[in-house]
């Protein structure tokens, strides 16, 4: 074997081991999926940037200058990039949004009724209000809390006022048999209190 196709042995068997590498790494994702659908989301979006990290790698070795791989393979090393454009933007665009989680919460926060406590035209994203919204919510929001400050602080001094009550009252104790009976065992005599 000549030294140019032992250098494109080597070059394709490069190529299959990052390919084989890629498609086990696909593969763990989907087991992920199948058998815990329930991981969260960053876990999901790091496997996806390794994957992306793969993919561009294996680009990468396709149009490198001393790629060894004739011109004729450069289809079979993977997908065509009309599918995937520019693979290190995927996972920019993934990181900067919102877990799908918070964004079902945020949605429900909005249709709650916290939200019906506001008037119909400030129930809208939270990015979209204006200063005077935002004052008027917080003004809401103080004069809620300062509510339940004044009840908690009137049923604490209700409950201090009944334990106080309780606390030094004479109370008749019970006689008890037991220390006669002691006393009986230890002197012989039953004494009268």
């Amino acid at each position: 074997m000549s030294g140019a196709q032992s250098d494109q042995a080597r070059t394709l068997q490069s190529v299959r081991s990052r390919a084989d590498h890629l498609r086990h790494t696909i593969q763990t994702l989907e087991q992920l999926m199948a058998w815990h659908p329930l991981t969260q989301w960053p876990e999901f979006l790091s496997k996806f940037q390794v994957v992306a990290k793969q993919l561009e790698n294996i680009m990468g070795s396709k149009d490198d200058d001393d790629s060894l791989l004739p011109e004729s393979l450069h289809h079979w090393v993977c997908a065509p990039r009309m599918s995937l454009p520019d693979p290190s933007h995927i996972p920019i665009l993934l990181r900067t949004r919102e877990d799908p989680e918070m964004e079902k919460r945020d949605e429900e926060l909005l249709q709650s009724d916290t939200a019906s406590l506001l008037p119909h035209h400030h129930r809208k994203r939270k990015a979209d209000w204006t200063w005077d919204e935002l004052d008027l919510q917080k003004e809401n929001f103080n004069t809620a809390v300062e509510g339940f400050e004044e009840s908690l602080k009137k049923s604490s001094d209700e409950l201090l006022k009944r334990i106080k009550v309780g606390k030094f009252k004479d109370v008749a104790r019970p006689t008890f048999t037991q220390t006669d009976k002691y006393m009986f065992m230890e002197t012989g005599q039953w004494t009268k209190s």
